[in-house]
């Protein structure tokens, strides 16, 4: 059933895969408004709550023009930021452009959509932003090199963007999770095992978002740590990545 959600318009990204689809499909059944953007644009479904917008993240002008169309006609209530994808390997094996691409998508354009959404909740003196962060966020390991200074920007900016919003009743959260079971993984050359312990589920990310949403105005979850109850890894021969 509907519940709080009502009448409330989130906006998000990533939102045709994985984390993001999961988060879109939770906030639609709450009987939130969704504007979802992706490459596709698409979430398998039409929905009359649900506006796609095909959009690539790593294009800055695209985000920039995109943005100021948007909210020049919708009021957002929230922000959760999901887009992102893993590039692991030493950096050199990484061309400028791979480089360029892997921090504009995780990380740059979370800038950018910021810099046109805050003015528009400081305005109104309220609003929600979600980061969906990683434990690569917390504690960089081997081959992560890319993607933890990635993650570990999303971190910093999210703690700075906290405290100068929280006087403007801007509440900034993040969500670090470790391995989920997702399409994150397709490509890559490791994935969690196949036991549902080895695992987060897209859909309890999801809930979560959903409950620091629907959380008091006196509070903010600044970070929450999600684990599998028992990490173990599968491992297969590398793919071959293209620029």
């Amino acid at each position: 059933m509907p519940d709080n959600g009502m009448n409330k318009h989130a906006l998000v990204t990533g939102a045709s895969s994985g984390i993001g689809l999961s988060i879109t499909q939770h906030l639609l059944a709450k009987g939130y408004r969704v504007t979802g953007i992706s490459r596709r644009g698409i979430i398998g479904q039409e929905h009359a709550l649900f506006t796609p917008v095909a959009l690539d993240l790593a294009n800055s002008k695209q985000i920039e023009l995109t943005l100021k169309q948007l909210l020049a006609g919708n009021q957002f209530d929230c922000f959760i930021h999901s887009a992102g994808y893993g590039e692991f390997g030493s950096i050199e094996q990484f061309s400028v452009n791979r480089i360029e691409r892997a921090i504009q998508v995780n990380l740059t354009s979370a800038l950018i959509i910021c810099r046109h959404l805050i003015p528009a909740f400081r305005a109104r003196r309220a609003g929600r932003l979600i980061f969906i962060g990683s434990e690569s966020g917390l504690n960089a390991g081997r081959k992560g090199a890319l993607y933890s200074a990635a993650k570990f920007g999303l971190r910093g900016f999210s703690q700075a963007l906290r405290d100068d919003c929280a006087s403007d009743n801007i509440q900034v959260s993040l969500i670090n999770p470790g391995m989920v079971r997702s399409p994150f993984f397709d490509g890559l050359s490791f994935a969690p095992a196949d036991n549902i312990e080895n695992a987060i589920a897209p859909a309890q990310i999801a809930e979560l978002v959903h409950f620091i949403l629907n959380s008091g105005d006196n509070i903010v979850f600044d970070e929450v740590e999600l684990s599998p109850r028992i990490k173990s890894i599968n491992f297969s021969p590398p793919s071959q990545a293209s620029d």
